[in-house]
């Protein structure tokens, strides 16, 4: 038989052909191992070691992942010594005859299973674990005295024996890693959680538009009118209207459940536009947010600038003492404090920037989504506006004076100092006033990152309310095209010849049937139409809450200062600081609470035994009073 290439044996069907090619694989593969057993040189050691006494043995070499033997040095050069060529071929005559057994038995067992599945175990190929099994089976080896009672092959012992440092399964890396999965399980039940309750809440206002009736009194009366109308004409009149009230009752029914669909749609709409309004006014919002970012950027370079010329500025003096030529030292003291009050004007007109783009990024869509009564506050002329950005561009120019002039001229102004000490001072006060200009524009851009996210929020929200409308939208064509069906429907029933047949007969059975034919068409297109005021009423109240959502982009313009939604970072950190007190508090406080119950539990259990003792020596002192008071007032005994 021809070498084979080696196979990957995945999982197979419960036909008995895959069942037989599975065999036919294994066969096929321990032939090409034996082959090569047969083909080894003397200088190898060989899977399978001859009979010893009687005793079929298994090497020590292992089974590598690609279904290669390694031999260990020591015992292969033990074995190459007792071995001879005879011993070889008659091994090998006895190998074939027990891999066909095994053979054998591998087709029963996989008969016997109804699925073969295979897993991977530390990344060993399937040759090994089929050669493990094999192995296994051969009387004698070291894997046929670790099978288990069921004789099913335990392939990670295999892997233990074939590696010899194979980590226990019950580590406590293991172990870790089944708390940590576990931990996260539960973080995701609780993520899980808050989508459900999200998604019940994206809900309600469906489910109570769905709790209350949608028909209109004129159309609920209308729709049954239509209905009786139908239902009875085959004996209004003779039978003469019945080829025309059921068809027009239909046709009026679907005209409800069509109109409940216009407006249904024109909801959905609306929703969806505002919806899209709100998006572009956050994204806008997003880029006037990456402005400023753009724009603080500096700021963090100035800091960083003004703090080594701080820290120059005290080395200067040190390094020029001993300096011969004195006629530089003059420029060497003025450096750092160029530098730093150049950072200071620089990290100013940073600072203006800034709080311009974050004004933009708070303010804007406060227009657009503000009710009519809210805008008048703040409403401004072109004239005004323009008033308001030359007072802009003078306000930018008055901060770069301001933030130049005060370091030099407090510098200049300290009495008794030298030139080494002014430029110090010159330098410090540069440096602080940056680190000032930092925090302002952190201050500024958190206000207005808070409102850019407040804004994506909203604009999220009601984004969500117009896909909600367009979900609940998304069945009115479909109860439009069932009303209109029962509409042709009725047309065509109403002509067929059998009507006439039961008109004709007369009777009260047939009579009562035509009337349940041509009525319950009519029947079900009123249902579809009542149907499709539901699905309208929740389109209205998903475009309505979208409505709502989106005028709480309008931040500006809050009646209490208190109730502002945009962060403000004093209160926020002050908020947070008391978090953090609280939960770090939190276990003393637990502790001192049990200390206390403890001690007073030990106090009354005290108090008690001491009233208990007090009261059996009260009782005692009292029997004794009374047995002396008794011995008085009794008679004398008399002597012996």
């Amino acid at each position: 038989m021809s070498r084979t290439e080696p196979f990957i044996i995945y999982r197979s069907s419960r036909m008995g052909r895959s069942r037989l090619l599975v065999a036919a694989v294994v066969l096929c593969t321990l032939n090409y191992c034996f082959q090569c057993v047969s083909s080894l040189s003397f200088n190898t050691a060989p899977v399978f070691s001859s009979k010893l006494n009687g005793e079929t043995s298994y090497s020590p070499a292992a089974l590598t992942a690609n279904g290669e033997s390694i031999a260990e040095n020591d015992v292969t050069d033990r074995l190459d010594q007792d071995r001879s060529p005879n011993e070889l071929s008659a091994w090998s005559g006895t190998a074939g005859d027990t891999a066909l057994r095994q053979v054998q038995f591998l087709a029963a067992r996989v008969s016997e299973s109804t699925e073969t599945s295979v897993e991977k175990h530390d990344g060993d190929s399937m040759l090994s674990s089929l050669a493990a099994r094999v192995v296994e089976r051969i009387p004698g080896s070291p894997s046929s005295k670790r099978r288990s009672n069921k004789g099913v092959f335990d392939n990670s012992q295999y892997n233990q024996y074939k590696k010899g440092n194979e980590a226990p399964v019950n580590t406590p890396q293991r172990k870790n890693t089944r708390s940590k999965v576990s931990s996260n399980s539960k973080r995701n039940e609780q993520v899980w959680a808050a989508l459900s309750n999200l998604e019940q809440d994206m809900q309600l206002l469906d489910n109570l538009a769905g709790q209350k009736p949608q028909l209109t009194a004129l159309e609920l009366i209308m729709l049954s009118a239509s209905v009786t109308a139908a239902s009875s004409s085959p004996w209004i009149m003779g039978g003469k209207l019945t080829e025309v009230l059921p068809p027009t009752a239909a046709a009026f029914s679907a005209a409800i459940g069509i109109g409940a669909e216009y407006v249904g749609r024109v909801a959905v709409a609306d929703g969806k536009e505002v919806a899209a309004a709100t998006i572009i006014c956050a994204s806008e919002a997003e880029g006037f947010l990456a402005n400023a970012e753009r724009a603080k950027a500096i700021t963090p370079l100035c800091v960083g600038l003004s703090a080594t010329a701080t820290t120059l500025s005290l080395l200067v003096p040190v390094l020029l003492n001993n300096t011969p030529a004195s006629s530089i030292l003059n420029e060497f003291y003025l450096a750092c404090p160029l530098v730093s009050v150049l950072s200071a004007a620089v990290a100013a007109l940073a600072l203006q920037d800034t709080k311009v783009f974050c004004n933009q990024a708070t303010s804007v869509g406060n227009r657009r989504f503000a009710k009519s009564g809210l805008v008048g506050r703040t409403w401004k002329s072109t004239s005004e506006q323009i008033t308001g950005k030359t007072n802009n561009v003078r306000i930018k120019w008055r901060s770069f004076i301001f933030s130049v002039l005060p370091a030099p001229i407090l510098g200049a102004l300290v009495p008794g100092a030298t030139l080494a000490t002014k430029s110090v001072i010159v330098t410090a006060l540069a440096a602080a006033q940056v680190a000032y200009t930092l925090a302002e524009a952190e201050f500024c851009l958190a206000r207005a990152t808070d409102a850019v996210a407040i804004k994506a929020r909203s604009a999220a929200v009601c984004d969500t309310y117009a896909n909600q409308g367009a979900r609940s939208a998304a069945i009115l064509p479909f109860t439009s095209a069932l009303s209109g069906l029962c509409a042709a429907a009725t047309a065509a029933i109403v002509e067929l010849p059998f009507l006439e047949t039961l008109s004709a007969s007369g009777t009260v059975a047939s009579l009562t049937g035509e009337m349940a034919i041509v009525g319950v068409l009519p029947l079900f297109s009123t249902l579809f139409a009542a149907a499709a005021s539901v699905s309208k009423a929740r389109c209205e109240v998903d475009a309505e809450a979208a409505v709502q959502a989106a005028s709480t982009l309008a931040l500006e313009y809050s009646s209490n200062e208190d109730e502002d939604p945009i962060l403000r970072p004093f209160r926020g950190v002050a908020e947070l600081i008391r978090l953090v007190s609280t939960s770090t508090l939190e276990p003393y406080q637990r502790f001192y609470r049990r200390f206390r119950f403890s001690m007073s539990r030990s106090w009354n259990k005290f108090k008690n035994i001491f009233r208990l003792f007090s009261r059996r020596k009260r009782g005692g002192s009292d029997e004794t009073s009374n047995a002396s008071d008794s011995g008085e007032e009794g008679p004398v005994p008399a002597l012996a």
